[in-house]
């Protein structure tokens, strides 16, 4: 087994080394390669990792989406990869849990195993999702796998597992994503497809929740800025919005477009200026 593992870092020195550090811990495997995309200043790297590590510099003003699709360039330069591993540099593995997602991978014939991440209080933050219903198609609710695995229809990219069949018939990131939305595509993307993505039971490590406001949904800020905001990559591209709505949201894509916008259009009239 060669595993490659991607992830992306932005000035952010010591959660990295962190991450890094426990990585080293979470598996027993031989052949593992880190494929780092770097969009601040250099970093460095702790000297007693027992792994590779390939540091590429990407535009400061690269996001989490493009960081780790161009991270993801060194697997199509070596084929000999056969798992790729998503993980976010806040993410503190615990120790064997790269190996327990791939005991899972091959116990539960799966193509995609996501590893579910805890905050200090042991509360679940990041994971898995299902879809409400087919006739709310890009409305999700987040599960917990604690016993036994789960099927899931998407996930956050936070502690991902990719086998050979989602590699071969996904790739190993999405492109055409900044930012918000990459991970959930490519969830759906998978199950379309027909793979086979679970859930492990209990937590991976531990990352907490990213509880950052969207800046065009922030109503402590001007309307103008708002506005400013709602296209960039933190807020809700209208492009990429389309293509996502469209591509997974089926024959009521479009209402969902509309929808989020004509809601962003309310609360930009009815709040108060600050």
């Amino acid at each position: 087994m060669k595993l490659l593992v991607l992830m992306s870092t932005h000035n952010r020195q010591k959660e990295l080394t962190s991450c890094l550090t426990a990585l080293c811990k979470s598996f027993s495997i031989s052949d593992v390669t880190v494929s780092l995309s770097n969009s601040g200043d250099a970093v460095s790297l702790p000297s007693d990792l027992n792994i590779k590590v390939r540091v590429a510099s990407v535009s400061k003003d690269a996001f989490w989406a493009e960081a780790m699709y161009s991270a993801s360039s060194l697997y199509t330069m070596d084929y000999g990869y056969t798992h790729v591993l998503w993980l976010n540099e806040d993410v503190i593995l615990y120790p064997n849990s790269i190996d327990e997602l791939i005991d899972l991978m091959y116990s539960c014939n799966a193509d995609i195993v996501v590893g579910q991440t805890s905050s200090e209080d042991n509360e679940i933050t990041y994971g898995g999702f299902l879809r409400y219903s087919k006739f709310k198609p890009l409305h999700f609710r987040r599960i917990t796998a604690v016993e036994e695995p789960m099927n899931a229809d998407t996930f956050n990219g936070n502690v991902v597992l990719l086998g050979p069949n989602a590699l071969i018939q996904t790739g190993p990131f999405l492109p055409g994503y900044k930012h918000y939305l990459a991970d959930i595509a490519y969830g759906l993307n998978a199950t379309r497809k027909g793979l086979n993505v679970m859930v492990s039971p209990r937590f991976s490590g531990t990352c907490q929740l990213n509880d950052s406001v969207n800046p065009s949904l922030d109503i402590s800020v001007r309307r103008k800025e708002r506005i400013k905001a709602l296209n960039s990559p933190l807020g809700i591209p209208i492009w990429q919005q389309l293509r996502f709505s469209l591509r997974y949201g089926g024959p009521v894509g479009i209402f969902y477009f509309f929808v989020t916008y004509f809601r962003f259009m309310i609360t930009l009239c009815v709040y108060k200026e600050p």
